[in-house]
């Protein structure tokens, strides 16, 4: 007589969508990635690991006849749409694009004056910031174990959401900007898997088995 030991087993499987002039939605940004096989064993649970790049270059002009001061962010919200198309939409993160300072924390909500002669032009830069984000099978709402199960492929739409904004400046500071973004995507599957283990009383039948055979092949050669 057989029986199963379980054991603790986990599977990955992954995208990576590289850089998309922003906006990202599920049409130009939706990454694939295997459904669980059941024939590895039993799913107990998903986790979706997923990575936001965004990438902007800035510079700003006064178009007015006097100098300016005024504040400027930029920022790029992510969300992700688990089983693109779906609707199952989660707000995930916020990367900064561009700002007239330079403390991220801070200026994430207030960013930092600066003046700007008429006429002028002010660079800033390129930017690049990362963001991570992770969530699992039991803190999505309207998904199950059993839709990442088949033998087919499913999709995470990555969405943006671009905000700009000025803080006074008079209406004559114009932004030139040029942003992507990129997303990535691990999905790790933990499952258990089942390996046939003789019980006790099969091993008693199996060791006398041999034993027979054995006596059987000396009476043969004797």
């Amino acid at each position: 007589m057989l029986s199963s030991l379980a054991s603790a087993a986990t599977v990955t499987t992954s995208f990576s969508l590289g850089p998309t002039t922003t906006e990202l939605n599920n049409g130009n940004a939706t990454g694939i990635f295997n459904q669980f096989n059941s024939s590895l064993g039993t799913l107990t649970g998903v986790t979706i690991d997923l990575t936001g790049l965004s990438v902007s270059t800035t510079s700003l002009h006064n178009n007015a006849s006097g100098s300016q001061t005024f504040k400027y962010t930029s920022t790029l919200d992510w969300s992700f749409d688990i089983f693109a198309g779906s609707g199952n939409i989660y707000d995930a993160f916020t990367t900064v694009l561009a700002t007239t300072g330079n403390n991220t924390a801070y200026l994430r909500t207030t960013g930092l004056n600066v003046s700007l002669a008429a006429g002028a032009d002010l660079n800033l830069g390129t930017r690049t910031e990362t963001y991570d984000y992770s969530t699992n099978d039991t803190l999505l709402t309207g998904v199950t174990l059993s839709d990442f199960i088949g033998t087919g492929t499913l999709g995470i739409g990555c969405n943006t959401a671009t905000t700009s904004s000025f803080t006074g400046g008079g209406g004559n500071i114009l932004a030139n900007q040029t942003t992507t973004g990129s997303c990535a995507g691990l999905i790790t599957y933990t499952y258990t898997e089942g390996s046939p283990v003789p019980e006790p009383a099969s091993l008693v039948i199996m060791g006398i088995g041999f034993f027979g055979m054995a006596a059987l092949r000396k009476r043969r050669y004797s």
